[in-house]
């Protein structure tokens, strides 16, 4: 029934309705029924394209013949096994057991081949990376890396950052799990890094093992495909600091900044008067508004060098380059603090500050090698054997190296890391239809525009490195 308003009474009714308490009503969610359908769904549409990129790439043959041949006829091939790890580390799986979800995803399935090797089958697999097959991946990795310098960024300098990291384990029985220095019950690897974020190198080795092992070797064949009279960079922490990895680097030809160890005893000729020239940090505009703004004190920083000549040998002298700041010491007195850097950069054609800001990038690979433990699962590892986990772990790199191309193409200035890649190219909703004898995966619009960018620069790119890699 309607409210008759007289006209007269028209006032007094609009009186009365704003006298009435307003009463709010609360937030519901819209209710929506659910339902089953026959229709094939996929939420990973994204690992299609990125199959097709890889697969249908000229390294592929040379990543076959770095893989372990199946001798029986009732097995998988090899390379299924190989693509079902790197799919299922690009998707994000936290262990090998989570490969077996592939089988409730109609899509992938299908682009497997229609069979999903078991979670034992797979444990089988890494256990046959023969020291031959381990050697051969990694030399695909760097090549791989290589070639995707060429893509994203042709004709720049490749710039090195080696390090090594713990991988924390829980088990007792895993093969090479020692305490560390840094009283760790785990594994150790040792990775070279480019600034780009590609993976030039992997081994993985016992827990107590030593930083620098293992380094020299891996700096040589880093650079090996380069002249020696290239332009080459490397940087490293002080355990790096020592006669192998020195020379490993003028052998190759390349430009070091090492931060220097203590124990050569630079700081006590330093504060012996060592440097009598000392200039002052040159601050950015940018640096000086944002702490005037903030009304913060930048810290008072010299820069100074000086000659340096290793214990090991009577011939070679480097410099050191020594950063001090000013601070205070746990009584309240102001005090220099030191940090060195051994370098054989020329420093009649380079300022200091240059050289220290250089060296300072280099802590940019440790968001690379946090992408490699919590992106791709790499905290720990899933098998007992020590060269199963090698091998799994080179295959995460070069699962890496794929996603990291992509990034780089879609946005070489502010790359996405591995969380955000996955909502963007990989976690695509997709419906599989089947037309005319051929399979159809439907997805929206959106994400296949992004997924089309993608492989367009794939594309161009792809053809400009192979015409420059001859």
């Amino acid at each position: 029934m309607g409210v008759k308003i007289k006209k007269h009474n028209k006032q007094e009714f609009k009186e009365r309705l704003r006298s009435v308490p307003f009463i709010p009503i609360s937030w519901r969610p819209t209710t929506i029924k659910y339902d089953d359908t026959e229709i094939p769904m996929s939420g990973s549409a994204g690992l299609g394209f990125i199959t097709d990129l890889f697969c249908e790439d000229p390294l592929f043959e040379l990543f076959k013949g770095c893989l372990p041949k199946r001798r029986s006829n009732s097995s998988y091939d090899s390379e299924l096994f190989a693509m079902t790890t790197i799919l299922s580390i690009i998707e994000g799986h936290d262990c090998i057991e989570d490969i077996a979800s592939f089988e409730n995803d109609p899509f992938v399935l299908k682009k497997l081949g229609g069979e999903i090797p078991s979670t034992y089958a797979m444990g089988d697999y890494y256990r046959d990376f023969s020291q031959e097959n381990r050697d051969q991946l990694n030399g695909f990795l760097r090549m791989f890396s290589q070639r995707s310098r060429k893509q994203v960024a042709p004709g720049e300098p490749l710039v090195i950052d080696i390090d090594s990291t713990s991988h924390v384990q829980r088990g007792l029985k895993i093969q090479g799990v020692e305490w560390n220095f840094k009283g760790q019950w785990c594994l150790d690897s040792l990775s070279a890094w480019d600034e780009l974020g590609f993976c030039h190198g992997m081994e993985l080795r016992p827990g107590g093992t030593f930083s620098s092992q293992g380094a020299p070797e891996l700096i040589g064949k880093v650079f090996e495909h380069l002249k020696h009279g290239d332009k080459k960079y490397l940087r490293a922490d002080s355990a790096f600091h020592n006669k192998e990895c020195v020379l490993a680097c003028v052998r190759s030809g390349a430009s070091f900044t090492i931060t220097a160890h203590r124990n050569s005893t630079w700081e006590d000729k330093v504060k012996g008067g060592g440097i009598t020239a000392w200039t002052p940090w040159e601050y950015s505009k940018e640096e000086l508004e944002k702490a005037e703004e903030q009304k913060i004190k930048l810290p008072v920083v010299e820069l100074g060098s000086m000659i340096y000549r290793p214990g090991w040998s009577e011939n070679l002298r480097f410099y050191i380059v020594v950063k001090r700041t000013l601070i205070e010491d746990k009584k309240g007195n102001e005090v220099w603090k030191h940090y060195g850097i051994v370098t054989n950069w020329n420093l009649f054609r380079t300022k200091l500050q240059t050289i220290a800001e250089f060296h300072q990038r280099r802590a940019n690979c440790e968001n690379f090698i946090r992408e490699e433990k919590w992106a791709y699962d790499m905290l720990h590892f899933p098998m007992q054997k020590l060269h199963a986990n090698h091998a799994f772990g080179l295959l995460a790199m070069i699962a890496h190296t794929l996603l990291r191309t992509i990034a780089l193409l879609q946005n070489r200035h502010r790359p996405l890391f591995a969380k955000a890649l996955r909502r963007k190219f990989i976690h695509i909703p997709g419906r599989l239809v089947r037309t005319s004898s051929r399979w159809w995966i439907r997805i929206p619009a959106y994400y296949r525009k992004e997924v089309e960018d993608v492989v367009t620069a794939w594309a161009a790119t792809l053809k400009t490195a192979l015409a420059r890699a001859g």
